[in-house]
């Protein structure tokens, strides 16, 4: 069928490593639903008319040609932008939703000659027909191509989505076109350091090459599942399947940890680094196991309102993230080393990773390096087995809407964030989020080595948790062996 493109932007520096040779990465949000299911259903098809006219980048396709990758977006067409194409039903049981999530994530997204993803946006009912009345609980799981969308995005469609399922005024004819195409990332974030930056890119390639290497001896270790033959196995790069986890705090988590973080003058972000980074220590230990050694953990930034020359507002669907890592600069004793200056540490850490050092750089090296084949052809193949880092952290965190939809017909009662990574890859990432202010939830993409390594490392992180929000557990003096010992005491 004829379409019209009315823009196309080459991807390149982080866009294109989440698609490269190949590969894709699915992102999904899994929202947990109690309410009306049964008007969601007789709406949802016309609450995608709307969301495909509200936000340009639903009426997008990634399109490879050799070794370039676009983005197009497309030109509003019912006859094309079919609105059975971005939603489904699945009838199924009520413990099968992370299975459902990870057997789509891990589903090669390309055409049959691997030149195409489309749609980019796809929402799927999750329910159990079977179920009891009382038994109201159903899922909303919105699948996107990373190389489109992040994980703020996702809250957005998940709102606008639910909003308008539950409008008594839903009218997708009355929805305005919305034309204002938003840039690329890599265009909005300027190259640091003015006339110097070309020195320290050449450093800073170096010294990222040299980090590289050291993943051949990695801590966390792996298994890889390479994926059977696909669409996309023509660029003759492996690709592997990405194994899901999912866990959910107790219901008064995060009330409790933000008056921890309150009375120890931290934001969130730093209790949660410095319960991964023991986590770490625990169940991957070194031959020290008195000190917490350096161990770099990457980080994403969503730079929505951190751009402020930006068009991007807070509700922009795109990927409008930034991505750098924390690492402590030295170690710390395991015996002597208070846990609430831990968190402190790793919350200045990441504070800093948004000067020019930081987010602007590492940002500005991967366009350098995608860019051009060759340097791009020399950073692939210093991968191990396409392994670019060990472990990542993404707090997605807490849901910016109301969890109740008209009056309580629908109410979001938790989510979920998750992605997989099939070609070039990070060996654990970790994702944090937050419906409301009861519990937290947790997703664990991984190939650690085995599954009950794996499922120990996020139950460990999690104890770990809900250990420094207890004020009686954790207090001003608790040390990280303290932490650390209340892990089989409570």
């Amino acid at each position: 069928m004829a379409h019209k493109v009315l823009s196309t932007f080459v991807l390149d520096g982080f866009e294109k490593l989440l698609c490269a040779h190949g590969g894709w990465e699915t992102i999904c949000h899994a929202a947990h639903l109690t309410g009306n299911r049964m008007k969601l259903m007789s709406n949802a098809l016309a609450a995608i008319e709307c969301l495909i006219k509200r936000h340009p980048r639903m009426r997008t396709r990634l399109r490879v040609e050799a070794n370039s990758y676009f983005l197009d977006t497309l030109e509003y067409n019912p006859e094309y932008l079919s609105n059975d194409l971005f939603f489904s039903t699945i009838d199924s049981n009520e413990s099968s939703w992370q299975y459902v999530v990870e057997r789509r994530c891990n589903q090669d997204p390309y055409s049959t000659d691997g030149t195409l993803i489309f749609p980019l946006f796809h929402f799927m009912l999750l329910f159990n027909s079977n179920a009891l009345e009382t038994e109201d609980r159903f899922h909303l799981l919105l699948f996107e191509s990373h190389c489109a969308s992040d994980g703020r995005s996702g809250l957005v469609l998940v709102n606008d989505f639910l909003t308008l399922v539950t409008s008594s005024n839903l009218n997708p004819t009355s929805e305005p076109l919305n034309a204002d195409i938003l840039p690329m990332i890599s265009n909005l974030i300027p190259r640091p350091f003015g006339p110097f930056y070309p020195i320290l890119s050449f450093l800073g390639r170096h010294i990222y090459q040299r980090e590289l290497r050291k993943l051949t001896r990695p801590r966390i270790p792996v298994k890889l599942n390479p994926l059977p033959d696909s669409q996309s196995s023509r660029f003759d790069v492996p690709q592997y399947y990405t194994k899901f986890l999912f866990s959910s705090s107790s219901s008064d988590l995060y009330v409790n940890m933000h008056k921890q973080c309150r009375l120890h003058e931290v934001t969130l972000n730093g209790p949660l680094l410095a319960c991964l980074k023991l986590a770490i220590h625990h169940c991957f230990p070194l031959g020290d196991d008195t000190k917490l050694q350096p161990f770099p953990i990457g980080t994403a930034f969503d730079m929505r309102s951190r751009l402020p020359r930006s068009a991007l507002t807070k509700t922009s669907v795109g990927v409008f993230i930034g991505v750098s890592e924390v690492k402590l600069r030295r170690s710390l004793s395991i015996r002597s080393a208070r846990f609430w200056s831990l968190a402190k540490k790793c919350m200045v850490l990441t504070r800093n990773q948004l000067k020019s050092e930081g987010v602007p750089l590492v940002m500005n090296l991967l366009t350098d390096i995608t860019t051009q084949d060759r340097s791009f052809a020399r950073f692939t193949r210093s991968l191990p087995d396409g392994h670019h880092s060990e472990l990542a952290f993404s707090n997605i965190g807490k849901y910016p809407f109301s969890c109740e939809y008209n009056h309580d017909e629908i109410c979001l009662r938790g989510l979920h964030v998750i992605n997989n990574s099939s070609v070039y890859r990070t060996t654990a990432v970790v994702f944090v989020t937050c419906a409301g202010d009861g519990q937290l939830d947790f997703s664990l993409a991984h190939e650690i080595d085995s599954d009950e390594r794996a499922q120990q490392f996020l139950n460990v992180f999690l104890r770990l948790i809900e250990i420094c929000a207890n004020e009686k557990l954790c207090r001003r003096e608790t040390t990280l062996d303290d932490l650390l010992n209340a892990l089989s005491t409570h």
